[in-house]
């Protein structure tokens, strides 16, 4: 847990994109919304929160590299999506699940230019 802390104090986005995903993370569902960001197929249990964190990290890293690549494929929405259950689940592992919905969201390193 110690290495997923690290890196998600390293983070550096641009701040439409974490402010967006700190807006969105008050209406994040973790059941509807988990399953489609991690590919999961229908009726399959959802990884406990350290293993969705992991996975997490690595779909936006991926997201990350697609943007400043200006790959066609990168879209902000799902971008953001991404970034908004990261957090979640950052809270959930530091607090435990109970208390995620009243605590604020962690603060990524937000930049005001894009890369």
């Amino acid at each position: 847990m110690n290495d997923l802390s690290f890196s998600l104090d390293t983070l550096i986005r641009p701040r439409l994109l974490v402010v967006s995903a700190r807006y969105a993370l008050h209406e994040y569902d973790r059941r509807k919304r988990l399953p489609r960001l991690l590919g999961l197929p229908v009726g399959r249990s959802l990884p406990d929160n350290p293993e969705a964190l992991e996975q997490l990290i690595t779909l936006e890293r991926s997201y990350e590299k697609a943007r400043r690549r200006h790959d066609a494929s990168w879209r902000a929405a799902d971008h953001v999506a991404v970034i908004t259950a990261l957090l979640h689940e950052a809270i959930c592992c530091a607090k435990g699940p109970d208390l995620a919905q009243a605590m604020p969201a962690p603060m990524f390193t937000a930049r005001s230019a894009t890369s």
